[in-house]
């Protein structure tokens, strides 16, 4: 009976223990996660080193880059300025750029030469316009990429009528800032426009794919991501970041 006892109580610590560390897993939230630093590596030498700061409201604030390839550096910044949801992103040579958000956040436009207008349907984005200047009437061109959603996520897109790309996830994990589709943007903007619910894991297109290879910290949060090119008109191409965080 003592060790009956005993066994019981035992399994009732174990099962303590279990939830306390499943709830302490699950606790992570993606969305808030803040990159502090990344490290950035591609075939051929090329290399940038990246540093981000934040503003009160969470906000990207800065972006400070060093970096080129093996022979060459160069240093540069960028400064975000807020005005209501929207924002201004500045370089250290006075070139700017306006982005347009809505107050979920969500970019709606980014204004430069090319511009880059967003349509959504919801929270998801369905067409990517890109407006570009032309010599006659009405003196832009468009192009538009459709986007095809499935569960949360991208599946598909491409030019209305065209071939299109297909994404694939790890349905096992969430989708977050260090991942393969967002991290480009993020380094850009400040933040993404193509959020998709899970992982990225490949991207095939005509003429070839993309694959997607990841490790995580101790507390859920992409540690290194590995972009590997397979193209079918040139050679593989390798690239990975390295994340630190806040």
């Amino acid at each position: 009976m003592y060790y009956r006892k005993l066994s019981l109580f035992f399994l009732f610590i174990s099962v303590i223990v279990l939830n306390s560390s499943c709830k302490k897993k699950a606790s992570l939230n993606l969305s808030t996660i803040k990159i502090a630093a990344i490290d950035y590596y591609r075939s051929g030498g090329i290399a940038y080193h990246y540093h981000i700061t934040y503003d009160t409201y969470n906000n990207v604030d800065s972006i400070v880059s060093v970096g080129g390839g093996t022979d060459t550096g160069s240093n540069s910044f960028e400064v975000f300025t807020y005005t209501g949801s929207s924002f201004q992103i500045k370089d250290q040579q006075n070139y700017s750029l306006l982005v347009y958000a809505n107050t979920n956040g969500m970019i709606l436009e980014i204004l430069k030469t090319d511009t880059i207008l967003m349509k959504y349907n919801g929270s998801e984005l369905a067409e990517l316009d890109y407006k570009s200047p032309s010599t006659a009437y009405p003196y832009y061109t468009i192009s538009a990429t459709d986007y095809q959603w499935n569960n949360g996520d991208i599946t598909t897109f491409g030019p209305s009528h065209g071939v299109v790309d297909s994404y694939y996830y790890d349905l096992r994990h969430g989708g977050q800032v260090g991942d393969a589709m967002r991290i480009d943007e993020f380094i850009n903007y400040g933040r993404s426009y193509t959020n998709s619910s899970h992982l990225p894991v490949q991207l095939k297109y005509s003429n070839g794919e993309e694959n997607y290879y990841y490790t995580y910290d101790s507390e859920g949060r992409i540690s290194t991501f590995m972009k590997v090119i397979t193209d079918n008109n040139s050679p593989k191409d390798t690239t990975e970041y390295i994340y630190r965080y806040y």
